[in-house]
């Protein structure tokens, strides 16, 4: 039976990048604008917050304690309880006025982060409009390639149970796509559209399930698609949220899906109808999800 519990009760604008720690039995997750960083295991009352220094678009855990962070000039270590910041990685040159976004490690432990227009803008927000940015592997030594260029939004970096096939999506073009995978190389080839159907809102992140199913939170949509290796829907999950941005399976067993969500942009009649944007659920009873890798760093 489909149960929905809300773990952080959150104002977050933008609630982004949940990320399982198994080691620690507990989840992390971002809020995007107003540049923070959370910890709250299921049993836990309240969650742990700390400032970044940047933007953050995604998370990967290095070790317990020890979290990479994508934001400003490259990837980041954090170290908790106390915050203090590192440079592991700068990013190659790239496009004025962009940022990190969503990423993730792929089965290697290496980690793989998206960039997109800079839509903070000094005094507003601005609407995203051109495909700046790109998608960068970064290996466990100092080596970071550019793999993918002309991207609008990143999301959904997902990989899947046999290591073959890799999914990325494009918000901006509002769709999905898959390439073969190559585990040993790193290499993706043969880009094919997944899916791209907009009846249920703009595809964000993702996570994936036991049986190659990609689980999708979709922005304004207000749900999660299941969907199956063949590209289609086999499950709809409403939510009581207008704007999941991302989700994560995890708990003892990996049969927990956390969700994170958004209030940015949303008028007050939306914000009165769907109090619990901004805030993390936690729905349990739909699919048993598989382990996400720490980033590897040679030497580590």
């Amino acid at each position: 039976m489909i149960s929905i519990e809300v773990l952080s009760r959150g104002n977050d604008l933008i609630g982004e990048g949940p990320l399982w720690s198994a080691s620690e039995q507990a989840l992390y997750w971002i809020d995007i604008a107003c540049k923070r960083l959370y910890r709250q295991g299921p049993a836990e009352a309240h969650s742990e917050s700390w400032p970044l220094l940047d933007y953050p678009g995604c998370l990967a855990e290095i070790a317990p304690g020890r979290l990479a962070v994508a934001m400003g000039e490259g990837v980041h270590q954090v170290e908790l309880p106390f915050g203090t910041v590192e440079l592991l990685r700068s990013s190659p040159a790239r496009r004025d006025a962009t940022r990190f976004n969503d990423g993730k490690v792929d089965p290697r432990g290496r980690f793989w982060v998206g960039t997109m227009q800079n839509n903070f803008g000094a005094c507003a927000e601005v609407s995203v409009n051109r495909f700046d940015g790109a998608l960068y592997r970064f290996d466990s030594g100092k080596r970071v390639d550019i793999i993918e260029e002309e991207v609008g939004i990143p999301n959904t970096l997902a990989w899947s149970p046999n290591r073959k096939r890799f999914y990325f999506g494009d918000s901006l073009k509002a769709c999905i796509c898959m390439y073969d995978f190559d585990e040993d190389s790193g290499d993706i080839r043969n880009k094919r559209m997944f899916y791209a159907a907009r009846e249920y809102g703009i595809p964000d992140g993702s996570a994936i399930d036991v049986d190659g199913c990609l689980w999708n939170a979709r922005w304004d949509g207000g749900a999660i698609l299941r969907i199956r290796p063949d590209g289609q829907i086999d499950r709809v999950l409403s939510l009581p949220i207008p704007r999941p941005t991302s989700c994560a399976f995890g708990g003892p067993d990996l049969k927990t899906l956390f969700v994170t969500s958004a209030r940015n942009g949303l008028t007050p009649g939306q914000l009165a109808e769907f109090p619990l944007s901004g805030s993390v659920l936690a729905i349990y009873g739909v699919a048993t999800g598989i382990p996400v890798p720490p980033m590897k760093l040679t030497g580590a």
